[in-house]
């Protein structure tokens, strides 16, 4: 800013304006001039004389500023007297070495401006290209599209983002060495293919291409013929290296009219890729509207959360020989209507996306053990089940904070239950199962939830069968149960799980049949609507089937 001020800006390049520079410099020394004469001749004020000169040097150059030295001594030379008022006249040797120090001045001014002039365009070039790279950055990619669009000689752009995926496994396995002249053949290979076109790299493994007047579709076609470029090894330092590429469009004006708008969704497309799976993704309003309204359920999920919008509703399991109650499955629910449309499973699923499921679990938790502690003051002694996802068994202080509510509340850790799915268990087996121990030797009961849905069901029975009180058997199977193969693969996991020293609960049970069915097969537990509904607290122990059962 303070260079294109003194005049190696935009006004350097001026003619008028410097002539009208030039010519109020001469009016300054004319000026300057009468005003030495009159405070009495050199003897005073004639320093004053560098103000133009040295103006001279900083808005017009070394050249202007020799000129004007020349000139200032000249008016200041033979006419000017040394003291006026005694009318003594300088010597040659003074005035002639006035122009020659003035020269020197301006010189070595003029120098050093030149200096300051070529360190700052120096450092001016460096905040627009990548040190790594050599291609221009983000900060010369945002001046150069809003400088196209604000021109408006072109009727469309079409800006492509390409993504090196697989860059940073490269700089793990072999080196960053290797990685970083990867990514520089890669912005070669883009210079040749998108000839004429600007490259800017904006990250250590992304680039961006500005293809004028070209559409989307033109845009998708060369993209795509890029990528397939792009899949044959390339080598570096000897080395074939694979590289894998992906891709997204945005384009002006089609998807934005300002710079803003255009930068901030060639963030979004690389998202939206994720979501289609696509090599080449054409930015689509339809998909970020899913993905705002997305953001908003989970900004009302986690506003739910801290405003205590949550609530449970029990679930019995029972006995299947006595019609006992032996227990029941805590179960979450939300009282926001915002989620009328949306399961609790899924809103559960999105939590454990995001990274806030340990929040809601330990809400669980503690909301069950004081159900438990009110039960217990009105002599109802019931256990209740908690469900875990994969994330809450990854992180060990979910234990010690169930232990801690249940000292806290004078319960005993054999009346909470987690259920865990198959899932949630083959993540990380060997951390799962380390965990799970750690549970059981808490006196915590442990659950196989919707075992059979899972891939190898039996063979993670097998291996983590100690770990577990029970197991609870698939809807899906129950819901076929009267088909006589069915019933032969229940009995099968029946006698399993009795062999290996578990009990089975049979959940989604609806039906008599069903009933009588797991009954002569030798199931323990059930749990379903037959019997009834998850309940809310009040209700848990009134409800009329389960009084009609007993």
């Amino acid at each position: 800013m303070l260079f294109d001020l003194i005049g190696f800006g935009k006004y350097k390049e001026n003619r008028p304006f410097k002539i009208v520079a030039g010519l109020a410099i001469i009016a300054m020394i004319i000026l300057f001039r009468f005003i030495i004469y009159l405070s009495g001749g050199t003897t005073a004020f004639v320093h004053i004389m560098y103000i133009p000169i040295l103006s001279s040097v900083f808005i017009l150059g070394i050249k202007a500023g020799i000129a004007a030295s020349i000139i200032a001594g000249i008016l200041l030379g033979p006419s000017m007297p040394f003291v006026v008022s005694q009318g003594i006249m300088q010597d040659t040797k003074s005035w002639v070495f006035r122009i020659f120090m003035f020269i020197t001045i301006v010189l070595v001014v003029g120098i050093l401006l030149e200096y300051i002039k070529r360190m700052h365009e120096r450092e001016k070039e460096k905040a627009y290209i990548d040190v790594i790279t050599g291609y221009p950055n983000t900060n010369k990619f945002v001046e150069d599209l809003n400088f196209m669009i604000n021109e408006g000689r072109f009727n469309t752009l079409s800006i492509i983002v390409f993504e090196y995926k697989n860059m940073e496994m490269i700089n793990q396995y072999v080196n960053h060495e290797v990685g970083k002249k990867s990514f520089i053949n890669l912005l070669k290979h883009a210079d040749k293919h998108f000839k004429h076109c600007n490259i800017y790299t904006i990250s250590t493994n992304k680039f961006i291409i500005i293809i004028p007047e070209t559409d989307c579709s033109r845009a998708n076609h060369m993209a795509n013929k890029f990528e397939e470029k792009t899949r044959k090894p390339m080598f570096v330092d000897t080395l074939p290296i694979s590289l894998i590429v992906r891709g997204g469009i945005v384009n002006y004006p089609m998807h934005g009219n300002h710079i803003n708008e255009i930068t901030s969704k060639l963030e979004k497309v690389m998202t939206q890729s994720v979501k289609t799976q696509k090599i080449i993704t054409i930015y689509d309003n339809i998909i970020e509207a899913e993905r705002m309204k997305y953001y908003d359920t989970l900004v009302s999920l986690y506003f739910s959360l801290q405003n205590d919008m949550f609530y449970l509703v029990y679930q019995p399991k029972i006995k299947i020989d006595t019609n006992e109650i032996v227990g029941t499955e805590a179960l979450l629910r939300i009282k926001n209507d915002e989620y009328s449309n949306i399961s609790i499973s899924q809103l559960i699923e999105m939590a454990e996306e995001v990274g806030f499921i340990n929040e809601i679990t330990k809400w669980v938790i503690t909301n069950s053990i004081l159900q438990i502690k009110k039960w217990k003051e009105s002599g109802i002694h019931t256990k209740v089940s908690v469900n875990l996802s994969s994330i809450d068994l990854n992180d060990e202080s979910i234990i010690d904070f169930t232990i801690d509510c249940l000292d806290e509340n004078h319960i005993d850790s054999s009346l909470i239950e987690f259920e865990l799915t198959e899932r949630s268990i083959i993540e990380d087996v060997e951390r799962a199962l380390f965990v799970l121990k750690k549970m059981r030797e808490k006196g915590i009961k442990i659950s196989l939830d919707d075992y059979g849905s899972g891939h190898n069901s039996l063979s993670h029975l097998m291996k983590s069968s100690n770990q577990f009180d029970y197991i609870k058997i698939d809807k899906i199977f129950i819901d076929n149960i009267d088909e006589k193969q069915n019933e032969v693969l229940v009995e099968g996991i029946i006698n399993t799980a009795h062999t290996l020293g578990m009990e089975v609960v049979a959940e989604g049970v609806e039906t008599e049949v069903q009933v009588e069915i797991l009954r002569k097969i030798g199931c323990d537990i059930i749990q379903g609507y037959f019997y009834s509904k998850p309940l809310p607290p009040e209700e848990f122990l009134n409800h009329k089937k389960i009084t009609q059962c007993q």
